[in-house]
């Protein structure tokens, strides 16, 4: 017989959701084969079973669980089970299932919140865990009824509901969340995604951590933005800005690898790996996530584009597994909305430093081939940076090296045309 207790997925969470089992209680599994899915704050993880056998569930769909806990045990045979289900079922590693509706996952409290359904509509649903499958299912069943987002709430309850469902949905509202004796009525209170506090913790690690300096440079685009045209075309994926960047900046590791490095645990020294391992932010419905382009100094420009467009549906779909976001060794963040001309990024604790890229901008200079001027398309590109680990004249010379790159873009571009 052997147990199967909650790994421990990654560095950032004291607990998971058990999202659901993939093997039904009493069924067959292989050593290997996916048993279960649990939610982290950032992404859905499919996890394997360490041993073949039958499987005896513990602990039910829904649940919070924290790594080391006993989830279930793999039994080699029929007796065994059996044997197992006659002792009693109450112990302080099996814990009974917790009472009330089903569980809202992060990606499907976004998705109701994009879509204007109230979540006590989602809560109403007969599943003991709601992800954003199932919420994209319910807006497609009230449009088909031509019931208004705004009165799903009052639609999808049933004629009786069950006490559960209530007391579910007063808890989706009212958890991590104090209502301040000094607000005034009607004051609206809210909790904090899964995802947006696991960011919240981040920054707070990171400002109190890192001593953190900044500098930015203008970098010319208007080059860079014609041949992504004619990349695009070449390497069949979208070929902008951020694409470029990330090519220029996994080119430079070689020349500036102290801006890919970390600090020692004791505080005395820097810890470089191989390779240039670059986070690159996406937040697009589903929450914000860094995913990771690992070995990019090793891809061409076509694999990091077609990389960065997986990732993107990955942020709108919210399906990262936590794989896609470890390992990073320098992040590149995104601000390329219209209007935003300047960014300060946030150095994550463990990397030396972050770039930002910012929207570009139409300016009017001066032509140096003759009188006149003439209209080009700048960007700021920025580089918050740990003190400690850099000075200024090193993350200069990356910024400096990236600006050159991007300014003459078919350099990037190697065997693509």
């Amino acid at each position: 017989m052997t147990e199967y207790r909650m790994p421990k997925v990654n560095t950032n969470d004291a607990a998971y959701t058990l999202l659901g089992w993939l093997v039904e209680d009493g069924g067959k599994v292989a050593e290997g084969e996916p048993l279960l899915e649990v939610e982290t704050s950032k992404a859905v993880e499919e996890l394997a079973a360490p041993a073949g056998g039958l499987l005896e569930l513990l602990v039910p769909a829904g649940r919070e669980c924290t790594p080391g806990e006993l989830l279930a045990r793999l039994h080699p045979d029929a007796a065994s089970l059996d044997a197992a289900r006659q002792r009693p079922a109450a112990s302080a590693d099996s814990p009974a299932p917790a009472a009330g509706g089903p569980v809202l996952t992060a990606p499907a409290r976004a998705r109701l919140a994009e879509l204007g359904i109230p979540e006590s509509a989602a809560l109403a649903l007969d599943v003991p865990v709601v992800r954003r499958a199932e919420v994209e299912q319910l807006a497609a069943r009230l449009a088909a009824n031509g019931q208004p987002t705004e009165r799903a709430a009052e639609q999808a309850q049933p004629e009786a509901p069950a006490p559960e469902a209530p007391r579910a949905a007063q808890a989706a509202q009212t958890t991590q969340t104090a209502q301040d004796p000094q607000d005034p009525p009607g004051t609206v209170l809210a909790p904090l995604s899964r995802n947006q506090r696991a960011v919240a913790a981040t920054v707070t690690a990171s400002h109190r951590e890192v001593p953190t300096a900044f500098t930015a440079v203008d970098v010319d685009v208007t080059d860079a933005l014609a041949a992504g045209r004619e990349l695009a075309a070449a390497v069949g994926s979208l070929v902008g800005p951020a694409e470029l960047t990330v090519a220029a900046l996994a080119t430079r590791r070689a020349t500036d690898p102290a801006c890919f490095a970390a600090l020692t645990a004791d505080g005395r020294g820097t810890r470089l790996v191989p390779g240039a391992h670059i986070g690159v932010t996406f937040e697009l419905g589903a929450g914000l996530f860094v995913p990771v382009l690992h070995d990019a100094d090793r891809s061409s420009l076509g694999e990091l584009s077609r990389a960065m467009m997986g990732h993107r549906m990955a942020a709108l779909r919210g399906t990262f597994r936590d794989r896609d976001l470890q390992a990073a060794n320098i992040t590149l963040t995104l601000h390329t909305d219209p209007g935003v001309s300047l960014a300060l990024p946030v150095v994550f604790p463990g990397q030396a430093c972050a770039l930002s890229l910012a929207a570009p901008r139409t300016v009017v200079l001066p032509d140096p081939d003759g009188p006149g001027f003439r209209t080009r398309s700048l960007v700021h590109l920025g580089a918050a940076f740990d003190h400690r680990l850099l000075n200024g004249r090193q993350v200069v010379s990356l910024l400096t090296g990236v600006k050159a790159l991007l300014e003459a873009p078919h350099q990037l571009a190697g065997d693509t045309l």
